[in-house]
């Protein structure tokens, strides 16, 4: 099976992952979570020099293609309502080696709305979120032969629902999420590595019992914060995906009684933050272990009740070009990942080792442009009745083009040495180019 890993380019408002849940649990002890409420009734449809409408701002300032729909979404969101639609489009070619050589397209459509329901029910704090989309396409991980894979879109053809959740902080410092969601939102995540279009990027392949994109889940989520800078997260979810069930089409019974599985994954992540000062930028350690108790089938023929596993990630912005300018992001972030699963019988990937730097702002004039180097090695069951020889490695050169700030360009550059073990492939050269356009 090719790993599948959640889009690095759908940012979910659930909390940012946790370095977003520190700082706003520390914002939220100094005020509202909220503005106040506003009384306008009806959306402004005045022209003004800011507005992304036609007769305000230029196209090319716009945040989103469609801009603010004549004042009907900047009022619903001044009355709690937030709706985004995207596409991601991936152009892909497998030049040499691997399986096959051939150009492939893939698209996924995403539209997601968030209720902020203090201010339309008055339930303080306290959020709903709606995600829908449809992958569709040839994807080329088939093509290249490769296990971790190099689309970070690629999936089966679905339409879904494949995220409905609703989250409320309790006090300053509990933060509690239930509903279907991608667990790689909330755990083993890194913000710099979201540059990359590969799924390891994303998500370890060691990891693939977890419910991420697009077989997401039912769950319950709880993160605490015990002091300003740390938080400790557990998430419970529905573990039926393992066992070939598509969790991300289902509703929400499954996660209390499902005649296909009655197991969980479950995940645990303590980390920490820190602001860094002067060129020294923000950085963030996120330590964490897993467990499915899935009866799993053994390479060997076998079976073996339950797998697990850990990772520790760690994403430090080492340069900050101004930093005098808190809003300023250019800068040298690096990350690495280091990730294992104990189950090296059941799991194709037991080891996994990431490390890759992102320099933002690399040109004069192109300061939201970043440049992009990944390294990722998989280390693939060694266990008897493996077909695998080896380890997968993937090395990724990719390049930020902000077109403007509702559309990006990102040329990418990946080269697969040993695709998925198996030695009667070539190394593989593949070349991309990826579209995504915020409407």
């Amino acid at each position: 099976m090719h790993h599948r890993a959640h889009p690095s380019w759908r940012t979910t408002v659930s909390a940012f992952a946790i370095t977003a849940f520190v700082a706003d649990c520390r914002s939220q002890s100094e005020g509202s979570v909220t503005a106040p409420r506003v009384e306008q009734e009806e959306p402004n449809i005045e022209p003004s020099a800011d507005r992304e409408w036609i007769g305000g701002a230029p196209w090319t300032d716009w945040t989103r293609a469609s801009g603010d729909w004549r004042g009907a979404r900047s009022w619903l969101e001044e009355h709690g309502v937030e709706v985004d639609i995207s596409m991601t489009a991936d152009w892909g070619a497998n030049w040499r080696g691997g399986a096959r050589n051939r150009e492939t397209l893939m698209t996924l459509p995403d539209f997601n709305i968030a209720f902020d329901l203090e201010r339309l029910l008055g339930l303080p704090r306290t959020l709903a979120f709606v995600d829908c989309y449809a992958p569709a396409g040839q994807g080329l991980a088939g093509d290249i032969g490769t296990y971790q894979g190099v689309s970070n879109i690629e999936a089966f053809r679905t339409s879904q629902v494949a995220e409905a959740w609703i989250e409320t902080h309790l006090g300053d410092s509990i933060r509690f999420k239930f509903g279907k969601v991608d667990f790689n939102s909330e755990f083993a995540f890194s913000e710099v590595a979201s540059e990359f279009l590969n799924p390891s990027g994303g998500v370890s392949p060691t990891l693939q019992a977890g419910p991420t994109f697009p077989a997401t889940a039912t769950s319950a989520n709880l993160f605490v914060m015990p002091t300003e800078f740390s938080y400790i997260g557990i998430g419970v979810y529905d573990g039926a995906g393992v066992v070939g069930v598509n969790t991300g089409s289902q509703g929400f019974s499954g996660f209390f009684r499902s005649d296909e599985s009655d197991d969980y994954f479950t995940i645990v992540e303590a980390g920490t933050g820190w602001a860094g000062g002067n060129s020294w930028g923000s950085g963030r350690l996120a330590i964490g272990g897993w467990y499915h108790g899935e009866q799993f089938d053994r390479f060997d023929g076998g079976t073996e009740r339950g797998a697990h596993g850990g990772y520790a990630i760690l994403d430090q912005f080492v340069w900050r070009e101004n930093p005098d300018d808190a809003d300023d992001a250019q800068g040298l972030g690096v990350t690495a990942n280091v990730a294992f699963s104990a189950s090296d019988d059941v799991m194709t990937a037991p080891r996994h080792f990431q490390a890759g730097v992102v320099w933002t702002g690399p040109f004069a004039h192109r300061d939201d442009d970043a440049l992009g180097f990944l390294v990722s090695y998989a280390g693939l069951s060694e266990a008897t009745g493996s077909p695998y020889v080896g380890a997968e490695t993937i090395l990724e050169l990719v390049y930020r083009f902000q077109v403007t700030p509702a559309v990006i360009l990102r040329p990418d550059l990946q080269f697969v040495m040993n695709p998925g073990g198996d030695p009667a492939l070539d190394d593989a050269l593949v070349g991309m180019l990826r579209v995504e356009i915020t409407f």
